[in-house]
């Protein structure tokens, strides 16, 4: 890691945008020089799907910014508002949606590199820019560290 400072200004940072949700890559590993990153996805509708997964070794961190969100941890649904944090760590079963349209959510991830390379992809597969079958969707999930549950 370097001993300056490193300034991010908003004009130089990167994100994705599907239908629904627009993301902003706020950092990545690569400009703090850690296994860290944090991002901000805002969430225009509420969501109907939680896509129940697990991280092998990455821990995530979720702040609710604005509006609410359900967060399932195995078979239990919790509720988060505006400012509840929940922290996930490597290997528990977790999903979440946004319950209130215009919802925001801040994700922290460590012990992963170069996050966003997985919301571009997903972002891709959303928008029908990429077609994968099930065994190639599977496989791009696991190369970014998440296990779907069936």
């Amino acid at each position: 890691m370097s001993n300056k400072a490193t300034i991010i200004r908003s004009a130089d940072k990167k994100g994705t945008s599907t239908a629904n949700s627009e993301y902003t890559f706020h950092f990545s590993s690569y400009p703090v020089g850690e296994n860290i990153s944090l991002y901000e996805g805002y969430f225009k509708n509420a969501g109907n799907n939680k896509l129940l997964h697990y991280h092998k070794l990455m821990t995530e961190i979720f702040t609710v910014l604005e509006g609410e969100f359900f967060f399932s941890l195995a078979d239990e649904e919790y509720i988060l508002q505006s400012n509840d944090s929940i922290i996930i760590p490597p290997l528990v079963v977790h999903g979440f949606r946004a319950k209130l349209p215009n919802s925001r959510l801040q994700f922290v991830s460590t012990n992963i590199v170069n996050r966003e390379e997985f919301f571009r992809g997903l972002a891709k597969i959303i928008n029908g820019e990429t077609i994968f079958n099930e065994e190639e969707l599977e496989t791009f999930y696991n190369s970014h560290d998440q296990y779907s549950v069936k």
